[in-house]
């Protein structure tokens, strides 16, 4: 990671709240691009997925371009954003983990490697903490994002929203309020099973669209009119309350949010 990248995480770490889309507007100029080794030049050997539970395939004609898992392969080219409160671990059960274990809690930890392309295709295998009555504890979150944000556009695959997993695309100017000037539709999956606990969430971007599904259920479509590469980020947070009323579900703590594994495809 360059000097560059590591000082706008320290800009990031610095505001007040850890809010979400704030961060998002400062994280680090530049996407890293994957090498040419690593995109199987020469004689390296093609990446090759790991297994995702009942989940939906990739597009024929797709290729492996980043495949990362945690259980094996512990923290990789993940980096934790700095002065996080909530803790980051690794366990060769589960993969990635970030417990909140009270309020006023977050992390983000995302990857250095991983390119989400204007033709991608991800899956993550994800555990999603329950809240009471199937709701969607606290505010996890498995997106991907553009420099400049929101410009470069957001992707969020899976975000709490007030107790609901749901996905929704950010993009246009940034606003005097921090946000984004366009936000489109939520699409939310049910309450229970269906959106917590342990999940493939999986995602389509071509055409300027973004589709999702969590296993095999079919989530929803949204634009993203912008083909800029993203980066992805996994996270979790536990309030406060009024840090983004309109992402945080029930505060549960101790919880722990888990992303096992993570590949991305891009079109051949």
């Amino acid at each position: 990671m360059t000097h560059t990248v590591k000082g706008a995480y320290k800009q990031i770490a610095a505001l007040p709240g850890g809010v979400k889309a704030v961060m998002a507007s400062l994280i680090a100029a530049g996407i890293a691009a994957l090498g040419f080794f690593s995109a199987g030049g020469f004689n390296s050997p093609a990446l090759a997925a790991p297994p995702f539970p009942n989940s939906v395939s990739a597009p024929a004609g797709y290729q492996v371009t980043y495949a990362h898992d945690f259980t094996t392969q512990g923290m990789g080219d993940w980096v934790t954003q700095p002065r996080a409160g909530a803790t980051v671990s690794v366990s060769s059960s589960y993969g990635l983990g970030v417990e909140v274990t009270g309020e006023v809690q977050w992390a983000e930890v995302i990857s250095s490697d991983a390119v989400i392309g204007p033709n991608s295709f991800v899956q993550g295998l994800v555990y999603i903490p329950p809240g009471p009555n199937g709701y969607t504890a606290n505010w996890p979150a498995f997106w991907s994002t553009g420099s400049p944000w929101p410009g470069n556009g957001e992707i969020d695959m899976l975000e709490g929203q007030e107790g609901r997993s749901c996905e929704q695309t950010h993009y246009g100017e940034l606003q005097p309020n921090g946000h984004a000037s366009v936000n489109s539709v939520s699409h939310c999956g049910p309450l229970g099973p269906s959106s917590t606990g342990w999940l493939t969430v999986s995602m389509l971007r071509t055409g300027e669209q973004v589709e999702v599904w969590y296993d095999k259920t079919f989530i929803g479509k949204v634009p993203l009119p912008t083909t800029a590469d993203e980066e992805l980020i996994f996270q979790n947070q536990d309030g406060p309350g009024d840090s983004c009323p309109s992402c945080n579900g029930p505060l549960v703590f101790p919880s722990t949010a888990w992303l096992s594994r993570v590949a991305v495809w891009s079109a051949g």
